[in-house]
């Protein structure tokens, strides 16, 4: 092979990946104009409408809320949420093939929606791991978990901004799963541990609510829509999966119907600031 066809050999390989990058991928320079951020409660409905495209550990769904917004708003997306992602994930590599979240931003970015913290403050292994397994009992230093995810969560934001700085930052907080009450779907969990779980949900959103009022952020209070619509509601209209999960099979996950409600909310949200305008 001659010098020249070596060269043009090389120039096209380097072309063609360039080009398998930008389908992944938005151009990490530019940034989509939609990039949303997130765990699996942002990502999945489990088993249902899985995206075989995405990474497998991240479970994404075809019908998650994300992509309910982007096409409500007509944005072109990068949906990088992953399930189990903390909020160091945002700006490292979670496992292979799934990239930070942050690379996804850019100066092009005109929207980006948040919803992450959960897995930093243990929520599963505090709920499966004690409250589902003789009673949620005393705090065992639960509350201090949940509130020492704020300066992270602040550091998160500030870098969103640095990074997409013409960006409208949404974050999403966590809705109803349960009330007082409990039911036969929540396997024997006890009403006064019921009523202890969504306690610390809430707690977790005032966390988050403040960080996003304090950077400029849209907080989108899930908590009230939902009310009617948690573990122990009839199955055909919950948000979330209860621990016989006979939708996504992921206990304690949104369902097709949890992720469409939550969309309703972010683009009401975005349309009554009239944020996109700004």
């Amino acid at each position: 092979m001659t010098n020249r066809m070596r060269a043009l050999v090389a120039a096209l390989t380097v072309s063609a990946s360039a080009l398998l990058s930008a389908g992944a991928h938005a151009d990490p320079v530019s940034g989509a104009a939609y990039v949303a951020l997130g765990d699996s409660g942002a990502a999945t409905t489990g088993a249902a409408n899985l995206d075989l495209t995405a990474p497998l550990q991240c479970a994404r769904s075809t019908a998650n809320a994300p992509k309910l917004v982007a096409q409500r708003l007509g944005l072109t997306l990068d949906d990088r949420t992953c399930s189990s992602a903390k909020i160091p994930h945002l700006t490292q590599q979670q496992g292979p093939g799934v990239a930070p979240q942050l690379d996804a931003l850019g100066p092009a970015t005109q929207l980006v929606t948040l919803h992450i913290g959960a897995n930093d403050a243990d929520m599963t292994q505090y709920i499966l791991g004690r409250c589902h397994l003789g009673g949620c009992g005393t705090d065992h230093g639960w509350d201090e978990k949940i509130d020492a995810i704020a300066p992270s969560y602040a550091a998160a934001l500030d870098d969103i901004t640095r990074r997409a700085p013409n960006a409208v930052i949404v974050v999403d907080g966590w809705p109803t799963y349960l009330t007082d009450h409990s039911c036969p779907a929540m396997a024997g969990l006890r009403d006064t541990d019921a009523a202890n779980i969504q306690s610390k949900f809430e707690r977790l959103n005032a966390v988050v609510a403040g960080e996003a009022a304090a950077h400029g952020a849209i907080f989108v209070d899930t908590v009230a829509a939902s009310r009617e619509f948690g573990m122990c509601a009839d199955p055909s209209v919950r948000w979330f999966d209860p621990i016989l999960a006979d939708r996504t099979l992921l206990p304690y996950h949104p369902t097709l119907a949890g992720q469409r409600g939550v969309a309703d909310l972010i683009v009401t949200a975005i349309e009554s600031n009239n944020a996109l305008a700004r």
